[in-house]
């Protein structure tokens, strides 16, 4: 299969997986449950086993790679790298939840909608990676057609049941959240990119990463849990024997995050960061047009405006990435 069809089947297989896993998200945390008359508020719990069942298909997809790295040698030797990612990638999403306390809903989409600008900016600040100008161009494309449709969308803004906007508790946790994001995205690239480089036998996989920094997360949360809030697991266990339903749900939901982590992880060895996050931005827009489709929304011009440049960016990159392949094929003739 060329590299062009795998992509393909990278993101059709991202799109597949995440859908259902929000389809099934939705349910999990925002029904009342009807024995214990409850809704699911477990975030740790969520996030804790969705990581031991995304590190147990992590074992077997790199079992599947037949590489001659072992999982115990890179666990060793990249420790560090792991625990910080994986870090980072613990405390964004709390981060960014938080911040819904006193932010409206437009400024938080609108943030989470641009998330292409902090990995090139981890890039270019942090690492020093040389980002070609066609690539800088394509993410801001995409990021402003993003923001057009969420614009196009909004009504105009009323108050925010009496929360006043804080810069300190609403936009900086997002920020942060935002560059942690950033963070997680870019250092995994530059990761894979160092050892690539090294040209050892040693070679870090997607099964590697999936592997190891679902294990950290695992570890993370269970630190969490053990230390700071104990009662979240007691309210779970209590909550799942009243409703079992919630173990299935709780399942399901993990199962599709670990089979929408294989084509993340092969997308970012293959393809890098910024082609990710590229698929993962647009998946909501793919959702959102689906839902135009279905439910026969009414979509205004901004937004038409905005799904146009966002499929340019994207045709662009494309046409970009075929041009250069078929450069290099010619010169390697020659």
């Amino acid at each position: 299969m060329g590299a062009q069809l795998r992509l393909v089947a990278c993101v059709s297989g991202i799109y597949a997986a995440f859908l259902t896993w929000s389809l099934v998200y939705e349910p999990l945390t925002t029904r009342v449950w009807p024995n214990s008359q409850a809704k699911f508020q477990a975030p740790c719990i969520v996030a804790l086993v969705q990581a031991a069942v995304a590190g147990m298909t992590g074992i077997l997809y790199l079992h599947r790679e037949h590489t001659g790295y072992r999982a115990r040698d890179f666990l060793r030797e990249f420790y560090r790298d792991l625990l910080a990612i994986s870090l980072t990638q613990s405390v964004s999403s709390p981060l960014a939840t938080y911040s819904l306390q006193y932010v409206d809903f437009l400024t938080y989409m609108l943030a989470k909608s641009c998330k292409l600008l902090p990995i090139l900016a981890v890039h270019l600040i942090l690492y020093h990676t040389r980002v070609p100008n066609d690539k800088k161009m394509v993410a801001l494309a995409v990021t402003f057609g993003v923001v057009l449709f969420n614009l196009g969308s909004q009504k105009p803004a009323g108050k925010n049941n009496g929360k006043n906007m804080s810069l300190v508790h609403g936009f900086l946790p997002l920020t942060v959240s935002l560059l942690l994001d950033g963070f997680t995205n870019a250092t995994q690239d530059t990761l894979l990119r160092r050892n690539r480089a090294q040209k050892t036998q040693k070679c870090i996989t997607g099964g590697h990463l999936m592997l190891g920094l679902n294990l950290c997360i695992v570890l993370w949360n269970l630190l969490y849990l053990t230390v700071v809030d104990p009662q979240q697991a007691i309210r779970t266990k209590d909550m799942i024997f009243q409703d079992p339903s919630i173990g299935i749900y709780l399942l399901t939901y993990a199962a599709c995050g670990a089979l929408g982590q294989i084509c993340i992880f092969y997308t970012l060895q293959n393809y890098g960061s910024l082609v990710l996050v590229m698929v993962t931005v647009t998946r909501k827009m793919i959702s959102m047009i689906l839902s135009i489709m279905v439910y026969g929304h009414r979509v205004t011009k901004l937004q038409w405006l905005g799904i146009s440049i966002v499929f340019a960016g994207i045709t662009s990159e494309a046409l970009i990435k075929r041009q250069a392949s078929v450069a290099a094929n010619a010169r390697k003739v020659e």
